[in-house]
């Protein structure tokens, strides 16, 4: 999306300047305004649509802190630089603190260094505004998703049990977005542990594939409800949306000491013997157990849960599609064979 820039001068040749240079070279929508007032009441600003305001300091009728200032309790979000003469300095100095000001440049300017402010500022902006959607999609979501933000932000040094109710909440959050996904991380979970079971792991092990499900997920959080609950066919770019949620999980679970352990199987859940999955295309015996298995349940109750796209599978149907894949040789076919015969002895409903 094209960033909006306001230019804000008294002189004329200067506001022309400056609009042109951002205009050439960083193909900004500038907009430039000879009367501090007129920017004031732009419709762009009242509707948040400003990314950077430039402004002079020294305008009759009002000066650029004066201006700045009210201009920001308009549009809070805005990144504000300031141009001021060196008498100025000082002025501007202060304003740093007073009205949040980003930057100051004494006239005259460096036209390399301006473009090189405003770039740096725009994207501080850019970084700001991620934050601001992704905190507000997190608080959206659930009442318990605020625990989980205040958790991720202050202590990552957690005792076991708290680390449980963690990864619960953690679960739960993925569950909240996605509604097609209802108790899918907590079955994943299960049916993890059952097979480490089966597979003979160690009690330590097997709490962390347990772990590992419930929170296989959470980087949904990142992809956008339309697109985990769309009903059609998604297009590539919302298929490259969605496997980046391996990615983004890893991300959030990543300050956690306690869940260090986990960040392989939430990264590498999609990955495939054959090295066809993703995010990494690992293959082999680059892939850890706790992956293959977490795989081969994450497939298993995708195929037998209702999805958006599609109503569960019956049994039989999805017994032939997943020992097709492990025929293709795409999944662990030890971990595969344990699950049919786990499903067979009714220990998987």
């Amino acid at each position: 999306m094209t960033k909006t820039v306001f230019v804000v001068d008294d002189e004329q040749m200067i506001t022309t300047t400056l609009a042109a240079l951002l205009k050439m070279v960083l193909k900004y929508d500038v907009k430039a305004f000879n009367d501090p007032q007129q920017a004031l009441t732009s419709g762009a600003l009242a509707s948040k649509h400003v990314d950077l305001i430039i402004s002079d300091f020294m305008m009759p009728g009002m000066n650029g802190i004066e201006f700045l200032k009210k201009a920001s309790a308009i549009s809070p979000n805005t990144i504000t630089i300031l141009l001021t003469g060196y008498a100025d300095k000082e002025n501007a100095i202060r304003s740093i603190n007073e009205i949040g000001l980003y930057y100051y440049l004494e006239k005259p300017w460096d036209n390399n260094e301006l473009i090189k402010i405003v770039s740096n500022g725009i994207e501080k902006k850019e970084l700001a505004d991620d934050l601001r959607h992704r905190y507000e999609e997190l608080k959206e979501s659930k009442e318990e998703t605020e625990r989980l933000y205040g958790l991720l932000k202050t202590d990552y040094q957690q005792e076991a049990d708290n680390v449980r109710n963690l990864v619960i909440t953690l679960a739960n959050v993925i569950e909240a977005k996605d509604k097609y996904t209802d108790g899918h991380t907590r079955r994943v979970g299960n049916i993890s542990r059952l097979l480490g079971e089966r597979l003979g792991l160690p009690e330590d092990k097997l709490r962390l594939l347990e772990m590992s499900g419930l929170i296989h997920d959470i980087g949904k959080v990142g992809v956008p409800e339309f697109i985990l609950n769309k009903p059609d066919k998604l297009s590539n770019e919302e298929f490259e949306a969605i496997k980046k949620h391996t990615i983004i999980g890893e991300t959030i679970c990543k300050p956690l000491n306690s869940l260090s352990m986990c960040l392989d199987p939430i990264r590498h859940h999609h990955e495939k013997i054959d090295g066809t999955g993703y995010p990494d295309g690992l293959s082999g015996d680059q892939l850890s157990i706790d992956s293959r298995i977490i795989a081969v349940a994450d497939i298993y109750d995708a195929l037998t849960s209702d999805r958006p796209y599609r109503d569960k599978m019956q049994i039989d149907q999805v017994k032939e599609i997943i020992l097709g894949d492990m025929n293709r040789g795409k999944l662990d076919e030890t971990i595969v064979m344990e699950l049919i015969q786990a499903i067979d002895e009714g220990e998987v409903i």
